[in-house]
């Protein structure tokens, strides 16, 4: 698993997902996961000379949970800085049939340009939905617990290791 490089003014960093993962904890793997491969992605895709610096960057996601939220504050300091927005209306990547929620993200450049991450929508499994729905219920058995948490941590794995085309969406918008 590759690294992100991005600076922190003159200091190069180089931040892996175990890096997030420490800082987040595991109550929402996945979406640690896939955040950093969307981050991972759009660098590329927006700066494929070098790495950028964190003040240049803003993200508006269409998530509002705590796994991306981290992944993106942990890489850029988004959420520090100001430079975070949430719209869970957002038109792209709305696949929760119980609710508003978006796995569609947009990581901008200050100069500019932008791409649009998407999560592929065969990712997640219908089951992760029910889960999830179950949870804000409050209707999750332990054994539902178990099977989640099971869940959430097979699926960063296979984030991990999928390759981009196959998790991700990525386009260029301006």
């Amino acid at each position: 698993m590759s690294l992100i490089q991005i600076y922190d003014r003159k200091a190069l960093l180089e931040i892996g997902f175990s890096d997030i993962r420490k800082y987040h904890g595991e109550l929402a793997l996945m979406a640690v996961a896939v955040g950093f491969r969307v981050l991972q992605e759009a660098l590329k895709e927006l700066y494929p000379e070098q790495p950028p610096q964190r003040s240049a960057i803003s993200i508006l996601s269409g998530h509002a949970g705590p796994g991306f939220r981290d992944a993106f504050e942990y890489v850029t300091r988004v959420v520090t800085r100001g430079a975070y927005e949430v719209n869970i209306h957002y038109p792209r990547g709305q696949y929760d049939p119980y609710r508003p929620q978006s796995y569609a993200f947009v990581i901008r450049d200050q100069a500019g340009p932008s791409v649009e991450v998407t999560l592929q929508p065969d990712f997640l499994p219908q089951v992760f939905y029910d889960y999830l729905k179950q949870g804000r219920d409050n209707s999750l058995s332990p054994e539902d617990t178990r099977s989640f948490d099971q869940l959430k941590t097979d699926l960063a794995k296979q984030a991990l290791q999928l390759p981009a085309e196959q998790l991700l969406e990525i386009r260029r918008v301006f």
